[in-house]
């Protein structure tokens, strides 16, 4: 019945786009990565990715919006991260848009093809109303790294290659009481079938930009929200809020509270300077044992913070206007841990870039016979990219 229905669409979608304006556009880039982790050893991966972006306009009311990205990995990763194969294949909307597919050349090396459409929608506006249905980026996010306010596409910090982050099947409605205010409508259903819905209040008072959400998360927990973005002086502040708490234990006082709040500053030399602080109430139940976990584990909302406390910094800075360096770290109280992200961005010509990144992680864990010992990550990339 999905796939019908997801025809259904597609058929329309053409018939109803054939011979009117659009835009196509996307990249190409090619990855190279390399992975060393305690107790694993060295690992090696090649990624080939492409990505496709079709917006059609068959009336001045309507948008048609198909985006999709194709990717081709091969290397011995699979044999050094249980699982990692389905996980990277992994659809976790309603209607399974993916295709994969993946073998081993040797009992070390292995490949995967996989292609995913994470955008398939259709936009109606009339006035100030706008309405999607379909497979959508629904972003409630005002901080950088945290966002406990964006309880339907969750995505991780870490993951370098995916700008545009993950869809979910949805429907929005949306309506602009104002220049800086509107009223938002949302609810979407996810592979397991359940429903996460809620509603969205955004204003400006006093030269801040407030929101509140209230709704249902995954059918299990209530979720009551808070954000805002403003500035100290000519210093950027913003933070958000949220409350979760079981609807079957709705009587009790017991609840999960996330908090994220950050400052940003932009220099007049282009020198960009960036500091978030999350607060999760949900991390002590995560129990992380080792940083492979990290690599295998599907994001939500409940564990975008691995340690109660976590605390980010970031410096950025053009040295040329075709050479900008980067440096972003974080710092894990309960872990003694850290994360250090130094990165370097070539524009080679118009359309052209190569990117070098090295991700370090260390810590203190414990396993599971409950014996604490420093792990330490290390994952180096390389990407040439091509837009077009």
């Amino acid at each position: 019945m999905k796939r019908i229905i997801l025809l259904f669409w597609l058929w329309s979608c053409v018939i109803s786009g054939y011979g009117q304006k659009g835009t196509l556009d996307g990249y190409l880039n090619d990855m190279q990565a390399f992975y060393h982790m305690d107790g694993v050893g060295w690992l090696w991966e090649n990624q080939l990715h492409n990505r496709l972006n079709l917006d059609l306009y068959p009336t001045e009311w309507m948008k048609i919006s198909i985006e999709g990205r194709t990717r081709f990995l091969q290397g011995n990763t699979f044999s050094g991260f249980p699982g990692y194969a389905e996980f990277s294949g992994k659809d976790a909307g309603w209607i399974d848009l993916t295709y994969s597919h993946g073998n081993s050349y040797n009992e070390k090396i292995g490949y995967l093809f996989t292609s995913k459409a994470d955008r398939l929608y259709t936009e109606f506006s009339a006035g100030n109303f706008v309405g999607t249905v379909g497979r959508q980026r629904i972003n409630w996010g005002q901080t950088f790294v945290w966002n406990p306010n964006d309880i339907f596409n969750t995505y991780s910090y870490f993951d370098v290659d995916y700008p545009e982050r993950p869809g979910s099947d949805a429907i929005r409605l949306q309506y602009y009481t104002g220049m800086t205010s509107n009223l938002e409508l949302a609810a979407k259903i996810d592979s397991a079938n359940r429903i996460t819905a809620a509603g969205y209040f955004r204003f400006n008072a006093l030269g801040y930009d407030f929101q509140f959400i209230g709704g249902i998360l995954e059918e299990e927990d209530l979720v009551l929200g808070a954000g805002w973005s403003g500035h100290i002086v000519n210093t950027s502040f913003r933070g958000e809020l949220s409350y979760f708490h079981r609807m079957d234990t709705f009587t009790d006082t017991t609840g999960h509270i996330l908090v994220s709040a950050g400052l940003d500053h932009h220099f007049e030399n282009n020198l960009w300077l960036r500091t978030e602080l999350l607060y999760s109430g949900f991390a002590k139940a995560l129990d992380i044992h080792s940083f492979l976990q990290l690599f295998s584990t599907d994001m939500n909302i409940r564990n975008i913070g691995f340690t109660t406390w976590s605390i980010f910094s970031s410096i950025s800075y053009p040295v040329t206007p075709l050479i900008n360096l980067s440096l972003a770290g974080m710092y894990y109280p309960e872990w003694r841990g850290f994360y250090l992200g130094p990165s370097i961005d070539f524009s080679l010509s118009d359309n052209l870039s190569a990117t070098l990144i090295i991700q370090e992680f260390s810590a203190e864990l414990e396993d599971f016979s409950g014996i604490t010992s420093r792990q330490n990550t290390f994952i180096g990339y390389g990407r040439i990219k091509w837009s077009f």
